[in-house]
């Protein structure tokens, strides 16, 4: 059975229309294409209404305010190519919608249905594996790609374009670049006219070599003082204990709650804001007021964005650090059954048992994770996730008859990446019967109760069973080499000593495994077998040091 590692192939252009042509009624295809060709997901079809069209001011392009999930605000802007703006228009008038009213008031599990029962038909017709198990989550991969290669727009363009949280959404559609490639964009970008850059430029560069929370704020609200562009710098936060924003003044306050850049006139003087946000997690705002006579512009927008996310990274950076390197530690036991948690919301499903056995940071945003399924084959949870934003590729590691072993990878969508985002250090984390429980480290002195505050507020329901102030366990050198000296057989420790020595373990090697075995006048085969038992003997002291268990050379576990 194939598992392919977007959980679903991508569709070709012919396919695509195949998949249009085929929609049995008007609303069908129109669904098809606002995924298609607008990015929209399952669960904003249907919000948007009529009145939610306005033709730009700036261009020709038709945009569609996706409001969100109360209807009482603007999640994002999502360009509409000229055809499907008159074709939705049209549909309007002829269904008799009014501009208040939605246009497809019906489920996402009835739109799913109308994409899927599409492709069905276009497949009688041309037959593609793509079109068999087509979802509103392929169709927008395809609006990504279609952006990225054939139209050859800038990744952060498509990213607002599409509602992604970070570039990790689009990187499964990212071609690799050669050499030349890579130095012709760079030229390009040496030559260019940015002076408007320089300031957030040099105010990112000190990132890299301050430590500490107020210091970075401060460090780089002086950088950005120190341009003439700006006559007032500052950050602000969230009050630990609340959900304010303190000062309370647009747009700082936009920026936070909204999580996306604003701009506001206060007293006269006009601000622009953008949220210092890490993952799920905001710390507050930057925000810059103008000087006299200089006007926003796009490059603004996206350097105090940028400043703002980096800020975001280093402040959980610092506590990731400092979680590495203090005796005591705040242990923290949270359980969710709120459904926009994705492991919840998949044991509830599924009727399984997920176990988290590891989370290993790939980037600023995303995490891989390590996951044991008990009760669900693979092909099921693929399908259950197939939606899920958060959920990136997925990988097969084992199937077994009671389940299987998982690698997924994750920008959001689950309080364990919440966690993991404000510098929590995951050690345990299951969910069943649509429950969550996980329990995290954070260094001493974090404000606990903003975390559980956060995760409330992206979490419904959330609880924090239990706090305790602990030392952190830790293992001298000579312990952990006591340990590893334990778990190997004389056959393992004799074959990791030759191959250590021979140079086995070099780059480039010194010695082959057959030169090695032919020293030690035992097969490649018994070389092979003793080697790999010890290493994982090795690796089971550093990962798993309450395991215990030695693997004999017969394969037995003693």
């Amino acid at each position: 059975m194939y598992y392919p590692e977007t959980m679903g192939e991508t569709l070709s252009r012919a396919s695509y229309d195949a998949l249009v042509a085929a929609a049995a009624t008007s609303r069908a295809e129109l669904v098809i294409r606002l995924a298609g060709e607008a990015g929209l997901r399952t669960s904003e079809l249907p919000r948007v209404r009529p009145g939610d069209l306005r033709q730009s001011p700036v261009s020709s392009v038709t945009v569609l305010a996706v409001p969100t999930a109360d209807g009482d605000n603007i999640d994002r802007e999502a360009p509409v190519p000229a055809s499907l703006a008159t074709a939705l228009s049209e549909y309007a008038t002829q269904s008799g919608i009014d501009d208040t009213d939605p246009f497809f008031p019906i489920s996402t599990r009835r739109i799913q249905m109308l994409v899927r029962g599409a492709g069905t038909r276009a497949a009688e017709t041309r037959p593609a594996p793509a079109l068999t198990s087509v979802t509103p989550r392929a169709l927008r991969e395809r609006f990504a790609r279609w952006l990225l290669h054939d139209r050859g727009l800038d990744p952060h363009v498509v990213r607002e374009a599409g509602g992604w949280e970070t570039m990790a959404g689009l990187d499964d559609h990212l071609e690799s670049l050669d050499g030349d490639a890579v130095a012709a964009a760079i030229d390009r970008a040496d030559h260019a006219d940015r002076p408007d850059a320089v300031p957030f430029l040099e105010a990112v560069e000190v990132l890299t070599v301050t430590t500490g929370r107020d210091r970075l704020f401060e460090t780089v609200t002086e950088r950005l003082e120190e341009s003439d562009r700006w006559q007032d710098a500052r950050v602000v936060r969230r009050t630990p204990s609340t959900d304010r924003v303190e000062p309370g003044d647009p747009p700082w306050r936009e920026a936070v709650e909204g999580g996306t850049v604003t701009t506001a006139v206060v007293g006269g003087v006009r601000w622009i804001a953008a949220p210092v946000r890490h993952g799920e997690t905001t710390y507050g705002a930057v925000c810059l007021a103008t000087a006299e006579g200089v006007s926003l512009t796009a490059a603004d927008r996206r350097g105090i964005r940028t400043v703002g996310r980096c800020l975001g990274w280093a402040v959980t950076a610092g506590r990731w650090r400092e979680l590495l390197h203090s005796d005591g530690v705040t242990a923290v036991e949270f359980h969710t059954a709120a459904a926009a948690d994705v492991l919840a919301s998949t044991s509830a499903t599924l009727e399984c048992r997920l176990t988290l056995e590891s989370t290993v940071q790939v980037s600023a945003d995303a995490a891989r994770w390590f996951l044991t399924v008990t009760g669900a084959g693979p092909q099921a949870v693929a399908d259950t996730v197939a939606d899920a934003e958060t959920i990136g590729s997925l990988r097969v590691i084992e199937t077994r008859a009671d389940g299987c072993t998982l690698s997924v990878q994750v920008t959001g969508g689950s309080i364990v990446h919440a966690l993991s985002a404000r510098g929590a250090r995951i050690r345990e984390a299951t969910a069943a019967a649509g429950s969550v429980r996980v329990t995290a480290d954070f260094p001493d002195g974090t404000a606990i109760r903003q975390v559980a505050d956060d995760l409330r507020r992206a979490y419904t329901g959330t609880r924090l069973t239990s706090k305790e102030s602990t030392s952190r366990r830790t293992r001298t050198e000579s312990a952990l080499r006591e340990d590893v000296t334990g778990r190997l057989t004389d056959r393992q420790r004799a074959a990791l000593s030759a191959a250590y020595h021979s140079g086995y373990f070099d780059w480039p090697r010194d010695s082959t495994a057959e030169e090695v075995a032919e020293a030690m006048d035992v097969s490649s085969t018994t070389f092979h077998n003793h080697l790999r038992k010890a290493e994982r003997a090795i690796f089971d002291a550093l990962f798993d040091p309450d395991g215990g268990e030695d693997i004999r050379d017969d394969g037995h576990v003693s």
